[in-house]
């Protein structure tokens, strides 16, 4: 896949598969989610987000890195916008499609295996994007 070293696949591949309860009771504890978040964007961060972008019903959001989901999927539930998730690890999308149908959002969520380098996705489909903790 264009723009991601396959070490670093691999590494995100296992961590995406995990999920260990006690993991997602410390990300509960830090960051006010269980998502299975990889980085430090907590809820208030996120509603900022949100605000910021003028979320809506009539918003199609691209979480770009999405990994399970975190902060794409707490985003479309908070603001009621659709919302389109891609991330280059498979287990993390898979992760973010069980998330989205458990939270009852699969009607607004669409997941893509790719990175920004090679998206999927029609031009001029997309009103806002969200990439948090990305590059960490």
């Amino acid at each position: 896949m264009p723009g991601v070293i396959p070490s670093e696949l691999s590494r995100f591949e296992v961590r995406y598969g995990i999920g260990a309860a006690v993991m997602l009771a410390v990300e509960r504890e830090a960051l006010g989610t269980d998502h299975g978040a990889n980085g430090y964007t907590g809820i208030d961060e996120a509603d900022l987000i949100g605000d910021r972008l003028a979320l809506s019903s009539d918003t199609t959001l691209l979480d770009l890195g999405s990994g399970c989901g975190w902060p794409g999927l707490y985003l479309a539930h908070r603001f009621g916008c659709r919302l389109v998730s891609a991330d280059p690890v498979a287990s993390g999308v898979a992760r973010s499609v069980d998330r989205a149908r458990s939270d009852g959002l699969a009607d607004r969520h669409l997941a893509v295996v790719a990175d920004g380098a090679d998206l999927p996705i029609r031009g001029a489909s997309i009103d806002a994007l969200v990439h948090v903790d990305v590059l960490c």
